[in-house]
């Protein structure tokens, strides 16, 4: 069903340097966190939220193989290793896997799969609102943190941090804690309404608006 839309956005990024047929593959990994991360009570369509991570999976994908910051080594034969796994399983069951049988593959929580799949999110907003956020290889966790499910979810590479920094301090000071309170703390549209003293309508204009702000940001970025 979403073949299409996976085929048309790896396309785009044709001039790349990379061979098309990758870039789709790596595009279906994209589609495969989209279906198992996505929250319809966010208020954002699937075509949306799936078009954000494939697209943002295959340019990290493109940055990867020119990589200039350094990733440690065990995440990246983790990442690589769900990847063939994804991409073998698709091809012997004409089928993603589910969360569970990524999870019971690799012998990690399902939380822990979570967080690996939502470091590849192409929009996080989890930190954009932290203030003076430091880049190193300090910042990563530790493998066995990888099965905790309290533990927070991992950082986006420096330049994106950079981008939707710079575009969210563009946001207005209610469209900031909007985003804020759906994205990061995870309320629905009428606690956050409550939290700010305002109807959920005019939350959910105010969340539209904002992400709508945000994606002309980035695409000018």
């Amino acid at each position: 069903e979403y073949q299409p839309l996976v085929k048309g956005i790896a396309y785009k990024f044709k001039n790349s340097g990379e061979p098309l047929e990758d870039l789709e593959q790596v595009g279906y990994i994209g589609l495969i966190n989209a279906i198992n991360l996505y929250n319809q009570n966010r208020g954002i369509k699937f075509i949306t939220y799936a078009t954000w991570l494939i697209s943002g999976e295959i340019r990290h994908y493109i940055r990867d193989k020119h990589q200039v910051i350094k990733i440690p080594s065990w995440m990246m034969k983790l990442n690589k290793k769900i990847d063939e796994f994804i991409i073998s399983y698709k091809k012997e069951n004409n089928k993603f896997p589910s969360l569970s049988e990524i999870s019971e593959r690799f012998n990690l929580a399902e939380e822990g799969i979570k967080e690996i799949l939502k470091a590849r999110e192409a929009v996080q907003i989890v930190s954009l609102d932290q203030e003076q956020r430091k880049y190193s290889s300090e910042n990563y966790p530790r493998i066995e943190k990888i099965k905790s499910k309290n533990y927070e979810t991992f950082k986006l590479p420096i330049e994106d941090i950079i981008t939707l920094k710079t575009a969210f301090s563009k946001l207005e000071k209610l469209q900031r804690k909007v985003i804020y309170y759906i994205f990061e703390k995870d309320l629905t549209q009428t606690k956050t309404a409550r939290k700010l003293g305002i109807s959920q309508r005019k939350v959910s204009r105010i969340k539209e608006s904002a992400l709508k702000e945000l994606k002309e940001s980035i695409r000018r970025e």
